[in-house]
């Protein structure tokens, strides 16, 4: 990582999906110990073949697929075979992950006011997918904030474990 005036410049570029309609923006992070100055996360939107985030250079390898409560709720119904072919994509890839926009807590007991989706419905489908696809993590977290967090963090990962070979 590059440090230029109280900065950290991450190394490697975030690609959006261009179809992400409200888009994590990767701002307010900061670096670890010592100093734990701001860092810079350069992004870039272009079309995903599978996926919301992925890292420039390692489409084909990495991918995190965002969900909010109500998208996993719709998704889960009324868009299940699309997803199921988005999965199969996903499985493909070197490390993959579902980031949910809800914990499990969320999940369970307060599904979307419209949604004909019962929640046990889709705990069971995520269990399921789980082990049907072992190479995708499924992420559920309490925030936004907190599903944005972990999915730079897994980018970050996967880039510093490539990048150390």
């Amino acid at each position: 990582m590059t440090t230029i005036d109280d900065v950290i410049i991450v190394p490697f570029t975030v690609i959006v999906d261009s179809r992400e309609q409200s888009p994590f923006h990767f701002h307010g992070f900061n670096g670890d110990a010592p100093k734990h100055l701001p860092l810079v996360i350069p992004t870039k939107i272009a079309g995903l073949k599978s996926g919301d985030y992925s890292i420039q250079g390692y489409e084909d390898q990495v991918s995190v697929e965002r969900k909010s409560l109500e998208d996993l709720f719709n998704t889960l119904g009324n868009g299940r075979e699309r997803f199921e072919r988005e999965l199969e994509r996903l499985a493909e890839m070197e490390f993959a992950a579902v980031v949910i926009e809800a914990d499990w807590s969320a999940i369970l007991t307060s599904p979307p006011p419209r949604s004909k989706m019962r929640p046990k419905s889709i705990y069971r489908s995520i269990i399921a997918w789980q082990q049907r696809y072992p190479v995708i993590h499924w992420w559920p977290c309490a925030t936004k904030n907190f599903a944005e967090r972990t999915t730079f963090r897994m980018l970050q990962r996967f880039w510093l474990d490539k990048n150390e070979e």
